[in-house]
This record gives C-alpha cells, sequence and structure tokens, in this order.
C-alpha cells in the first residue's frame, strides 16, 4: 500500500481517499494484475482542460530552489501546449518586465539556500507582482 497522507483541505481529502481506493481495488481478485487504474472524482480538476483567462508569464527565480520544479509542473497540469494554456515560465536571475506572478516554493530550506530571494520578494512585494506561494507538502522535500 502507498503511504497516503491526509489533509484538512476538501480537495486533497478527494486525491487521498481516491489513491486509497485504488490500493483497495488493487488487491482485489478483478484488478490484482494491474499496477494502476485510471480512477478520477467527479469534477476534479484532473479530468478538465486548464486555461488562463489572460496571459501569464511565472517568474521561478533561480534564488528560489525547487521552483522550477514546480513550475513545470504547473505547465504539464494546465496544458501540453504551454501557449495554448496561456502560460510562460521565465526563469531569469531579475525579474523580468514581463512577469505577471512570482512563484514562491516554500520549504524548510526557502530563505536559508540563498539571500537574493528574499530581496526579490521584498521588490516583488513593492512593485505589487502577485505572489503565488506554494507550500511543500512531502516531508522527504521539506
Amino acid at each position: 500500500w502507498p503511504l497516503t497522507i491526509w489533509y484538512r483541505i476538501e480537495e486533497f481529502q478527494l486525491v487521498s481517499l481516491k489513491i486509497i481506493a485504488e490500493a483497495v481495488l488493487l488487491c482485489s481478485p478483478n484488478y490484482v494484475n494491474q499496477t494502476s487504474l485510471p480512477l478520477c472524482v467527479l469534477g476534479e480538476l484532473e479530468s478538465q482542460s486548464l486555461a488562463f483567462s489572460k496571459p501569464c508569464t511565472l517568474w521561478a527565480s533561480p534564488a528560489n530552489a525547487g521552483s522550477l520544479d514546480l513550475a513545470n509542473e504547473i505547465a504539464v497540469a494546465f496544458a501540453a501546449d504551454r501557449e495554448t494554456a496561456g502560460l510562460t515560465i521565465c526563469t531569469t536571475d531579475d525579474r523580468p518586465a514581463s512577469a505577471t506572478h512570482l512563484l514562491l516554493y516554500l520549504n524548510e530550506d526557502t530563505f536559508v539556500s540563498d539571500e537574493r530571494l528574499a530581496e526579490q520578494v521584498t521588490q516583488a512585494r513593492q512593485d505589487r507582482l502577485p505572489i503565488v506561494m506554494a507550500h511543500e507538502n512531502d516531508p522527504d522535500l521539506g
């Protein structure tokens, strides 16, 4: 059985329930020879095509370790073709003029690995650049 973390947020609870249901079904005689099942919950985001209502340039600063990996995961979730989804990812050291959002990947090492990040976040706040904060929930990733 895979380790399933239970969260208080309803959308995450649905994901946890789906993982538990899949694990139970894979142990049943009808599915014992399969390694995964294409389960979905009615209305879940994974079953919908996602796109931005207007073009979005997400700045994943190199000073924020892990933000580029997360930005790429977001891009995959929105569309195989980023242009169709309206998403551009920028990874420059300095904030690009085209940035519409700063992606701030948060874990236990966020502000100890590169002091430039604190300066970038401060500047983004002063510029009123929206900051998308993503808190890491995997204990192995901090």
